[in-house]
């Protein structure tokens, strides 16, 4: 060790030492003199420099472009997966606070699936005792959708059941009443958004003519889902003024026998009353006994619609052949906004169509 060395050194400790006193100009010039230097302002921080990457050596039989490095991800998405994967090897996510984290997300995400997949709306209100019952008997009724039928209403025994057939192309109403098979009526659902559709049950009429039942409706709401209602109903049913006992007996009777909900006199074939009865389900019909009986129906529906659209055809037409009593009569009866029976004695038959090709010469 040099002079310059020692006194270097003994500078240094009264410089920098633990009881150091502090240099003079002087010295501080003679210390910056011995280390070959001036004094600097200020000492930059020393820059990590970080170490080469090792290069594999090169495999016998690669091409130079699967030797080079992996280009440096330069978008946001590749950046994120770059950190992601690194994360990922460090391990770390193998911690507990990390695992709760994933768990939790997984919950909300599969919530928030649950919550955003359309589902078919809840319709139907809950069974009670003994009506799981009676909707396997309307089931084994007919052949409805499987899982379709659900209850929508109750009053007293009475149950509206909505069902659907043909894979949801038909909509019905099912009006379940003890002692009754189960009636119903069905309808696409173009027709159903447009006007419910309804279903009613009748008993017969009982003493003094007083006649009760029930009568249900289907509607779909604004969303799509069926909803219900079902009501009691009573009437009594008073012969027309002017019958006689012997044709307000037939009355009653063919009142009962065809279910009708009201039944009057249209017109009379001779003595021969013409019975017009409306029936439960929306029917009209006419009937006559001659000695015979005979009878036709239609729905209402369908016989307003043609009086509405001009249809030149009647809305039920019957034919009466000749008897020891009476000649044969057509009966034409037209409902609509005005309704009449029109009875053509000996009407004319139909005429033939002409053979096809061509007539003969003579």
């Amino acid at each position: 060790m040099t002079d310059a060395d020692r006194e270097r050194r003994a500078l240094e400790r009264r410089a920098y030492g633990r009881d150091a006193a502090g240099l003079t100009a002087a010295e501080a010039a003679r210390l910056a003199a011995l280390r070959g230097s001036q004094v600097p302002a200020a000492v930059p921080e020393p820059v990590p420099v970080p170490e080469p990457v090792p290069v594999p050596e090169p495999v016998e039989g690669t091409s130079p472009s699967s030797r080079q490095p992996a280009p440096t991800p330069t978008t946001p998405l590749a950046r994120f997966r770059l950190a992601i994967r690194a994360w990922l090897a460090t391990g770390g996510w193998k911690r507990p606070r990390y695992v709760i984290g994933t768990v939790v997300a997984l919950l909300l995400i599969g919530i928030a699936i649950g919550v955003s997949i359309p589902r078919p709306p809840d319709v139907g209100i809950a069974l009670r005792a003994g009506e799981a019952e009676r909707r396997d008997k309307v089931v084994s009724a007919e052949d409805y959708d499987p899982g379709s039928v659900a209850l929508l209403a109750r009053s007293g025994p009475a149950l509206l059941w909505f069902a659907s057939r043909g894979r949801g192309a038909l909509l019905c109403a099912v009006l379940d009443v003890p002692r009754s098979p189960p009636q119903s009526q069905c309808a696409v659902r173009s027709e159903i958004q447009a006007q419910p559709v309804g279903v009613m049950s009748q008993d017969s009429p009982g003493i003094g003519g007083s006649v009760f039942g029930y009568q249900g409706s289907v509607a779909l709401s604004g969303g799509g889902v069926p909803v219900g209602y079902v009501q009691r109903w009573t009437s009594r049913i008073d012969p027309e003024p002017g019958l006689g006992p012997e044709e307000t007996a037939a009355w009653r009777r063919v009142t009962s026998e065809n279910g009708f909900q009201h039944t009057a006199v249209a017109g009379r074939v001779g003595q021969i009353p013409v019975w017009l009865g409306y029936g439960a389900q929306g029917e009209i019909c006419l009937v006559v006994e001659d000695g015979g009986a005979h009878k036709v129906c239609s729905t209402q529906n369908a016989a307003t619609r043609s009086a509405v659209t001009g249809d030149a055809s009647p809305s039920l037409s019957l034919d009466l052949p000749a008897t020891g009593e009476h000649a044969a009569y057509r009966l034409d009866y037209w409902s609509g906004f005005s309704s009449y029976l029109v009875i053509t004695a000996d009407p004319a038959p139909a005429p033939t169509p002409a053979p096809f090709g061509l007539k003969p010469t003579s």
